[in-house]
């Protein structure tokens, strides 16, 4: 069960496998389905490894940021709770993805919710975050599969589908749609826009001076945000930490290669977005004639970034705003501090102002961020104790749509157990 786990936990392998399945589903020919399924495995490690750069770039700040600035509290993370956890919820976390994928795949070809959902490393996240809140409930492990088969597989088909309306504004087209553990923020993202927004100033066409064109091009506007975020920091940080951190550069080399790394980490994953869609689209089809006719891929937001990369910068510093403001407030609410995850403000908070923008421009796309951004810091804190029986203390789940799950199981299975 572990090394099945394992599998579904690397989706650079299952995207190749499906790539493969759905190129010989249409009986193509042998060069094509080799160069098929070598370039989805490709476009998918790049965008893994972009995303890796990335995120070490981020926690490195992060980490800075919370030296800087005396933060101590709960920490986000739903890779480090899982890997704390895995020995008590591994198992029944392998079998409702196992059951979850069947659920969906089965919605998808008799219902009209289509959206096969792509991102399965998500899934693996959720069902650990469904197990967990069910057995500190005291809830069988067997009801917890149930459960979480069930509600997740729905959760799979439907939330996409649904997503797909506003998506399809963005993308152009409705060839695949988005496959986020925060499909909820963006669903809001998106009605928010709707209802404040003003859809006559979009994020993409502000009109920028002359003097100030090179913040056209995204990946400069990309290393200049990381270049002033981190300077900022590593002013309020002590001589000792930086010098920990610096790898005994000049302050000047760190700052600069650090904010090129980070950078290039988004050009890494954007160029492997492009050929990851441009395969997986096409493969897809097989499957979608064969097993569930009118089905589409469900796959990550980062398909998006290259098509809004302004709303992707706004989204990020605004979401990481609204999570300081929450730092600023919990202590007089009596909520525990959430420490800004750096990462699920740069993915979700960016994703979120795409959608806000589509909907409602600039003013959206700003609204949008900064309610995903008291949604990453709300929804964590109020599920906090509900986890509190792991022992995994200063760590909790991190996406919207993990928590207000949770919360849901919280309030309405907690009292009837």
């Amino acid at each position: 069960m572990d090394y099945l786990l394992k599998v579904f936990g690397t989706p650079s392998i299952i995207i190749a496998f499906i790539a493969f399945c759905g190129l010989c589903l249409q009986k193509a020919k042998l060069t094509t389905i080799i160069k098929g399924t070598v370039l989805a495995f490709l476009g998918f490690v790049l965008i893994k490894t972009g995303g890796g750069i990335l995120g070490g770039v981020l926690t490195m700040f992060s980490d800075l940021f919370t030296h800087a600035f005396g933060l101590r509290g709960v920490v986000p993370s739903n890779e480090a709770i899982m890997a704390l956890t895995i020995d008590r919820l591994g198992r029944p976390a392998a079998i409702i993805l196992f059951f979850a994928m069947i659920i969906n795949i089965l919605l998808a070809r008799y219902t009209r919710f289509k959206s096969i959902y792509l991102s399965l490393h998500l899934i693996v996240f959720m069902a650990f975050s469904v197990t967990a809140a069910l057995v500190g409930l005291g809830y069988s492990e067997l009801f917890s599969i149930v459960f979480g088969s069930v509600v997740i597989g729905v959760y799979m088909a439907v939330f996409p589908t649904i997503l797909s309306r506003f998506s399809r504004k963005i993308i152009g087209h409705n060839d695949y749609c988005i496959a986020h553990a925060a499909s909820s923020s963006y669903l809001i993202a998106s009605f928010l826009g709707k209802w404040f927004g003003n859809t006559s100033v979009n994020v993409e066409h502000v009109n920028v001076s002359d003097k100030f064109s090179f913040l056209k091009n995204a990946d400069v506007a990309t290393f200049l945000t990381m270049f002033c975020l981190l300077g900022v920091s590593s002013l309020f940080s002590s001589n000792e930490y930086l010098a920990s951190i610096m790898e005994k550069k000049p302050y000047l080399v760190w700052l600069l290669e650090k904010s090129a790394v980070f950078a290039g980490g988004l050009f890494i994953a954007k160029k492997g977005v492009v050929l990851f869609a441009e395969e997986i689209v096409p493969a897809f089809k097989g499957i979608s004639q064969t097993i569930a006719p009118g089905s589409i891929p469900a796959v990550d937001p980062m398909v998006l970034f290259d098509k809004s990369p302004n709303a992707v910068l706004i989204g990020f510093l605004v979401s990481f705003f609204a999570e300081l403001c929450c730092i600023a407030i919990f202590p007089s609410l009596g909520l525990p501090i959430i420490v800004p995850g750096i990462l699920a403000s740069f993915t979700c908070g960016g994703t979120a102002a795409i959608f806000g923008n589509a909907t409602g421009g600039l003013r959206g796309a700003i609204i949008a961020s900064f309610v995903n951004g008291l949604m990453l810091c709300f929804l964590p804190a109020m599920v906090l104790p509900l986890f509190s029986y792991l022992g995994a203390t200063g760590v909790t789940f991190a996406d919207p749509d993990f928590t207000i799950l949770s919360a849901f199981i919280k309030y309405t299975f907690g009292l009837v157990h």
